[in-house]
Formats: C-alpha cells, sequence, structure tokens
C-alpha cells in the first residue's frame, strides 16, 4: 500500500464512546462481550470511539470519500468502516490499532495525553469523556463481502475532559441504561461496536451504514 494512501485526519471536540488504550481487547463471540487479552492473541486491539454531529459526520464522511476515490482501488467506495448512526441523531465513527503489526511484532500502545499535551498515566478513562484525536485513514477491502471502504487507525488521543468511574464493577451485571440521571454514560456494548472494521496487512478491520 502505497504511503499516498494513508491520510491524517484531526478532529476536534468530541465525545469519546468505549475506549480501550490501556490495553488490548478482543471480542468474545461466545459470552458477547469485549475482554482484556495478549496484544499477541488473534483479534486483539486497541480501540476507541467518537461521537460527532450529523453536520460535523456528513463532512467528515465526504473528505473520507473523497481520499478513497483518490487513491487506486479494487472496489468502488461503499462506506466508513466502524461507523454507525446513533439513536440521538449524532454518528458514532471508531478506530482501532492491532496489537501486533503485519510482521508480527508488538504495535506500541497509542499515544493519549491530556490537555496540557502531558502523557497520561491512566487510561481507564470512561466513555462520555472528551477531547481531540488524531487518525490516519486508509482504503480496504472487507474480504467477506468484498465492500470497499476507509478504515482509521488511532494515531493521538487528547483527553480534555476525563470521566472516570468507581473500582468494584466487576460484581453488577451489565444493563443497558434506559435514560434517567446517569444516561450519560455509555454502558459496555452488548455486541462489538468495532465488528466493522476488516482485516488487511495493517489493521484488523458489521455495523450500520450511514444515510448520508
Amino acid at each position: 500500500m502505497a504511503k499516498t494512501d494513508f491520510r491524517d485526519f484531526m478532529l476536534r471536540n468530541v465525545v469519546f464512546s468505549y475506549p480501550r488504550l490501556g490495553a488490548t481487547y478482543k471480542f468474545n463471540t461466545v459470552e458477547r462481550r469485549s475482554e482484556e487479552c495478549n496484544p499477541r492473541a488473534q483479534g486483539a486491539a486497541y480501540s476507541i470511539g467518537w461521537e460527532m454531529s450529523k453536520d460535523d459526520a456528513r463532512k467528515l464522511h465526504a473528505e473520507l470519500k473523497a481520499h478513497y476515490e483518490s487513491c487506486v482501488t479494487k472496489a468502488p467506495f461503499s462506506k466508513v468502516f466502524g461507523s454507525k448512526q446513533l439513536e440521538n441523531g449524532n454518528v458514532m465513527f471508531s478506530a482501532k490499532r492491532n496489537g501486533v503489526n503485519s510482521q508480527g511484532e508488538e504495535n506500541p500502545k497509542p499515544t493519549v495525553i491530556d490537555g496540557m499535551k502531558q502523557p497520561m498515566t491512566d487510561l481507564n478513562f470512561w466513555g462520555g469523556s472528551e477531547g481531540n484525536i488524531k487518525v490516519s485513514a486508509f482504503p480496504s477491502l472487507d474480504p467477506k463481502t468484498n465492500e470497499g471502504g476507509i478504515s482509521l487507525l488511532i494515531t493521538t488521543v487528547q483527553v480534555t475532559k476525563a470521566v472516570f468511574g468507581g473500582g468494584g464493577l466487576d460484581d453488577f451485571d451489565e444493563v443497558a441504561p434506559t435514560g434517567g440521571a446517569h444516561a450519560e454514560f455509555d454502558a459496555k456494548p452488548a455486541s462489538d461496536p468495532f465488528a466493522d472494521i476488516p482485516r488487511s496487512a495493517s489493521n484488523d478491520l458489521d455495523m450500520d451504514d450511514i444515510p448520508f
């Protein structure tokens, strides 16, 4: 893949969803949940999602589509992998970094900094945290469907407003939120929100298409 196939995008003032940056995770298809794993485990990846207004998402989608069409590809553009329409009208995008690269070497953790551009020591912040994210977009092909689209790699995450939870949560069952005073916090997903990102030589890539 040519170096020109990778293009960086800086996305500011977004709300993060399902941040998994302190360790690699994989999706357990039997228990229908993501679980922490060794970076060398099959499917292991760092991942994060972020929420954007529909207007901002439409603009990003158009720029990603234009980038795809500027590259030499084997299929017409179909989607941004890992994007999903939310019930509130916003759009969630997501990005990954594999636990290992194509040579089988462990990838470093994504760079995560605070509002003062200092490295964050506690990466266990929750969804609902806010900040900026820099991603690298590249064209990819879903081997299952032969659909072409754009996949996003995590480059750097800046957390300007961190939301942290308490300890001892393993004693509680996972229950989807129904609204109310704490609806601003993300529940753990019942299905993998990053499952739509197809596998390629450089990244492990089913979410909904966004009706732009």
